[in-house]
């Protein structure tokens, strides 16, 4: 299996609302994130990722940690480090490429424990994508505990 890093945030907005990717055809959701390019750091990786998949600028309030996935369909063991941030300024317009725009992504935005009983409650029929769903809501209560711990 090829090693993949990446790198996912937990975002919030100003109203404590997070940002959740919807993978509408593939009937899953995720958060922002995604691989880390040469050259790039885990915080600028994460950071571009959000710009892209949810249309914000990002400030990284904290760290939340690793979890590691296999993804068999891909061939790929994801390493992902998570963070969580907030959204500095206004809410932009994400900029999907085809491959996400094909499998319709769009960006909402919920109360975090919301997101995580959506997530929850999402029956997913594909394997790699059960995977990809559980890496992120363990990442989402992990946000929660952080959040509470600085509360």
């Amino acid at each position: 299996m090829k090693i993949k890093n990446a790198a996912r945030m937990v975002l919030l907005d100003d109203v404590e609302k997070v940002a959740i990717i919807n993978v509408g055809k593939s009937e899953y959701y995720k958060i922002p994130g995604g691989g880390v390019e040469e050259g790039e750091s885990l915080v600028e990786a994460v950071e571009r990722e959000v710009r892209e998949e949810a249309g914000c600028t990002a400030e990284v309030i904290g760290r939340l940690g690793r979890v590691e996935t296999d993804i068999f369909g891909w061939g790929l063991h994801d390493v992902s480090e998570g963070f969580v941030g907030k959204v500095v300024g206004e809410k932009g317009v994400p900029k999907y490429d085809d491959y996400e725009r094909e499998r319709g992504f769009s960006v909402e935005w919920h109360d975090l424990d919301e997101a995580i009983r959506m997530i929850e409650k999402n029956e997913v029929d594909d394997r790699d994508k059960k995977v990809l769903q559980a890496r992120d809501l363990e990442f989402l209560k992990r946000a929660r505990g952080y959040l509470e711990k600085i509360r």
